[in-house]
């Protein structure tokens, strides 16, 4: 290679690829999120005491947070794999990949549950909340279906969130095929369901559709999985837009912290701010005050965490301060960082023992079966978290 040639600059577009290379600060906000989460579901089993009343008064908009994965599961997916659904065999594996990377897991802690729901229908075990187990809700769990019309907060409740993803998965093939010819359009498909849930909302006079969980939960899913997918189509211009230090740090903390004085859509909103603000610094490629804090080293736990804490909250929370609590009148509140030492434990174990082999060999077994003499990509760092 000659001098001139070496001296020759990147292409737009080879410079802009190189940019988002990196996901850090999705990476990490994704984990920050997944724990906040858990702040939110174990401050319920904690409200009887002081900290735990203040816990949910103060933490109920964290419940938004999984918007946020949705907004990051958009960009990301487009990132992935916006070039490569645009057939039937190419569909047909990008959704045999998602089906390997969630519904393992789902169906394991499904399978935990249930067997808590047979104890409890034959008797040999009690329970305070007998609706959290109906064998009805079943069907919809395994097929997941229980983001559109599902009962409210049953089995792993947060698993409703796989079913809203999946919604979005099945349509992504169309969003792609659409907007790869006229990526504006992309525009339309995240205005039109927010508008048409709002317009929903005003007519039947249900709550607020950033509220939607077990009842049109897919729905509200919809505009922010499109929004992450708009993201990655206008990357290059949202790399180009004015760099605000520290906003990404101070939005997050912001929320955290004030977010509870918030209406469930004015939440929603702040919530889609920070993820473009997280988006921006990965398209730019910027090195900031979040990106060092390093939690993006742990975002492979993610979907483990978040999957798991119901389970270990029921085990950890439920069970062991039931037989700790006649000498421990105050079980559940000294249990608590237990839980959570076993949540962190569980998690890692999950990911790599049991999350990991079961989706390559489920990714494996299909490439066998329908692309037996064709390449295949290895499973990418970004897919084992989304």
């Amino acid at each position: 290679m000659n001098a001139a040639a070496r001296a020759e600059p990147a292409s737009p577009d080879t410079s802009l690829k190189q940019a988002t290379s990196s996901t850090s600060h999705l990476d990490g906000l994704r984990i920050v999120a997944a724990c906040a989460v858990v702040v939110l579901h174990y401050s319920d089993y904690l409200k009887d005491h002081a900290v735990g009343r203040f816990m949910v008064d103060h933490s109920w908009h964290f419940n938004l947070f999984v918007d946020l994965f949705f907004v990051v599961s958009g960009f990301v997916i487009a990132r992935l794999y916006f070039d490569s659904v645009g057939d039937a065999a190419s569909t047909g594996r990008f959704l045999w990949r998602r089906i390997a990377r969630i519904y393992p897991l789902h169906l394991a802690t499904l399978a935990f549950y249930v067997v808590i729901a047979l104890a409890l229908h034959s008797g040999l075990a009690r329970t305070d909340n007998p609706a959290r187990y109906p064998l009805s809700d079943l069907p919809a769990q395994l097929l997941l279906l229980h983001a559109f019309d599902g009962e409210r907060l049953t089995f792993n409740f947060p698993s409703w969130s796989l079913s809203a993803e999946m919604f979005c998965y099945l349509l992504f093939p169309l969003v792609a095929a659409v907007t790869a010819r006229r990526k504006g359009l992309i525009i339309a498909l995240v205005v039109l369901p927010a508008l048409a849930n709002s317009l929903y909302v005003a007519f039947a006079g249900t709550e607020p559709w950033a509220d939607w969980i077990n009842k049109g939960g897919a729905f509200r899913a919809l505009p922010g999985f499109n929004l992450g997918v708009a993201c990655y189509l206008f990357r290059d211009r949202i790399a180009g837009w004015p760099v605000m230090p520290g906003a990404l740090v101070a939005s997050l903390i912001a929320f955290v912290m004030l977010g509870w004085l918030l209406s469930p859509m004015a939440a929603l909103i702040a919530v889609y701010a920070i993820a473009l603000l997280a988006i921006q610094s990965d398209c730019a490629g910027r090195v900031t005050l979040f990106s060092r804090l390093g939690f993006d080293r742990w975002s492979s736990l993610t979907y483990s965490c978040y999957m798991l804490h119901i389970p270990v909250a029921t085990v950890v929370l439920t069970f062991a301060a039931r037989l700790l609590s006649p000498i421990l009148p105050d079980a559940k509140l000294l249990l608590a960082p237990v839980a959570l030492v076993v949540l962190a434990a569980a998690s890692i174990a999950s990911f790599n023992y049991f999350e990991t082999p079961i989706r390559r060999y489920l990714t494996a077994a299909f490439d066998r079966r329908f692309a037996p003499t064709s390449a295949v990509s290895a499973i990418r760092r970004q897919e084992t978290a989304t």
